[in-house]
C-alpha cells in the first residue's frame, strides 16, 4: 500500500508539472501570436527569424541579413496596407454595427464586452 502512494505521489508530481509546462507554454505562443496579429513588426520579425534560423540552422551573420530583409518587407508590406486600411477598417464596423442589431440587449452586452477585451489585447482603444 505504501509502495502504492510512493508512484502515485510521483505520477501526481510528474503529471502538475507536465500541466504547468503545458499552461506555460500556451500563454507564450497566444501572446506572440497576438502581438503578430495586432501588427507590431518587431514581434513579427522576430517570429520569421527565429522560425527560419530554427529550420535552416542559421548561423548569426546570416540570422542578422534575415532579420535585415524580413524587416525591410515588413515596412513595405505596412505601406502597402495604408490605403486600404481606411476601408478595411469601415467594412469590419460596418459587420459589427449589423451584427449588433440582430441580437438581444443581453447579448449586445456580453458582444461590447467581448470585443472590448478583444481590443484591449491588441492595444487599441475602446
Amino acid at each position: 500500500m505504501k509502495r502504492w502512494k510512493s508512484i502515485l505521489g510521483v505520477l501526481l508530481v510528474f503529471l502538475l508539472g507536465a500541466l504547468s509546462g503545458a499552461a506555460i507554454c500556451h500563454r507564450f505562443d497566444r501572446q506572440n501570436v497576438e502581438a503578430v496579429l495586432s501588427g507590431r513588426g518587431d514581434a513579427t520579425v522576430d517570429l520569421v527569424v527565429r522560425r527560419l534560423s530554427r529550420s535552416l540552422d542559421l548561423d548569426p551573420a546570416q540570422q542578422e541579413q534575415v532579420r535585415a530583409i524580413v524587416t525591410e518587407t515588413h515596412r513595405d508590406i505596412v505601406e502597402i496596407r495604408k490605403p486600404v486600411r481606411a476601408q478595411v477598417m469601415a467594412t469590419l464596423e460596418n459587420s459589427r454595427i449589423r451584427v449588433r442589431a440582430i441580437l438581444r440587449p443581453d447579448q449586445q452586452e456580453k458582444f461590447d464586452r467581448i470585443r472590448g477585451g478583444h481590443r484591449r489585447r491588441m492595444g487599441r482603444p475602446e
